[in-house]
């Protein structure tokens, strides 16, 4: 069994493996859903005749479209020092560039929804916080301001009496009954005493 030879990326590989990547989007997937997009890359460029590796992970095509990412950065961050200078891209190059630009509005995307589901939940509380205030004033106020019948706040204020004094009741009971077992475990304790020493 002779060992296999590790394949290289081609030119082509390359250029198929973004416009698929451009394709899938598998970067946008989250919730532990993104692997499985990269192996759907992975197969679909497998699947391809043009593609000229015999196996691909789903990793291995992740890995490698950083690798491009990050040459693609390094090349700008080069061209920009070179200012004047008209540039000419190769389709492998304009590809990463159009991969770079989709990727870089996601994130801004994802920043701009987290910052408006923050502003509805900061509006949401400062609603809250409103709705708490009027009530709490609503209460203060006599009855007769209210317009509201002397009778339905004097059946709500009645009604909160009953059950706080049910509370009340419910907890007395069940400090007397924490108080009888507390009883009963010194008495045992006392009596297990008193049998150890004889």
């Amino acid at each position: 069994a002779e060992p296999r030879k590790r394949k290289n990326f081609t030119e082509n590989d390359d250029i198929l493996l973004l416009k698929q990547v451009i394709a899938d989007e598998p970067f946008r997937h989250g919730g532990g859903k993104v692997m499985d997009k990269w192996d759907k890359v992975a197969e679909v460029l497998l699947s391809s005749p043009a593609f000229s590796r015999e196996t691909l992970a789903g990793k291995t095509a992740q890995n490698r479209t950083t690798l491009l990412l990050d040459a693609a950065k390094r090349k700008n961050a080069a061209e920009a020092r070179l200012s004047g200078v008209e540039v000419t891209l190769s389709e492998k190059e304009a590809l990463a560039e159009a991969l770079l630009e989709t990727m870089a509005e996601y994130r801004h995307d994802i920043v701009l929804k987290k910052a408006a589901e923050a502003q509805k939940a900061e509006i949401a509380e400062a609603a809250g916080e409103t709705v708490r205030k009027l009530a709490v004033e609503r209460l203060k106020r006599p009855a007769a301001e209210d317009g509201e019948s002397p009778t339905k706040g004097t059946k709500l204020v009645k009604i909160v009496g009953i059950l706080a004094e049910y509370k009340e009741k419910e907890l007395a009971a069940k400090k007397k009954q924490w108080e009888a077992e507390r009883a009963d475990r010194i008495a045992l304790e006392r009596k297990r005493l008193v049998v150890e020493r004889q």
